[in-house]
Parts: structure tokens; sequence; C-alpha cells
């Protein structure tokens, strides 16, 4: 089923790191940015695991339908560093438009 399939989304450079600056010394343009590439790789529950995208998990566990918790970095406190009432600073601070 499409809903149970595990589900990644691939982003990688098209070139590989090897020679990339190779293609930067070659080319003509002076900020050429690489284009990318995306791909959404859907798998089957066995093709996964054979693949390491997941492991295996208990009787019980195999139940369990909800996402594991998905773990954020740590978080950055830029938004205390804006100023007063700049594009993007917390609404309600003094000097924010009103």
């Amino acid at each position: 089923p499409k809903d149970k399939a595990v589900k990644r989304f691939l982003q990688k450079n098209i070139v590989e790191q090897a020679a990339v600056r190779d293609l930067a010394e070659a080319s003509v343009y002076e900020q050429y940015v690489l284009p990318k590439l995306y791909v959404k790789q859907q798998y089957c529950i066995s093709c996964a695991i054979h693949s390491k995208q997941v492991r295996n998990r208990s009787r019980e566990g195999r139940k369990d339908r909800q996402p594991p918790p998905r773990f954020r970095g740590p978080r950055r406190d830029d938004d205390k560093k804006k100023a007063p009432g700049a594009p993007g600073a917390a609404p309600g601070a003094p000097g924010a438009p009103k």
C-alpha cells in the first residue's frame, strides 16, 4: 500500500564533489551554481529493510503506525538578536508597528 511505503526525499549534487572545482575553473561564468538532483523515493517495507533505510521492529512495534519523533538541531537565538520593529521581529515588541 502507498500509505505504508517508506518515503525518502533525496537531494544531491549532479556533479560529485571532486569535480566541482574543476568545473568552476573551466566555466565561463563567475558565480554559476550547479543544479541539484531532487528525487522522491518510495520503498516497500522489505526493500527499505534490505537497503538499511529502516530497521526491523518487534511484533508489537510493527503495529505502531505513528512516525518516529523528528529530532531538530539546537535552536538558534537569531530571533532575540533582531532589532525591535525590524522585519521578522516578534510582534508586540517595543518599537514594532501597530
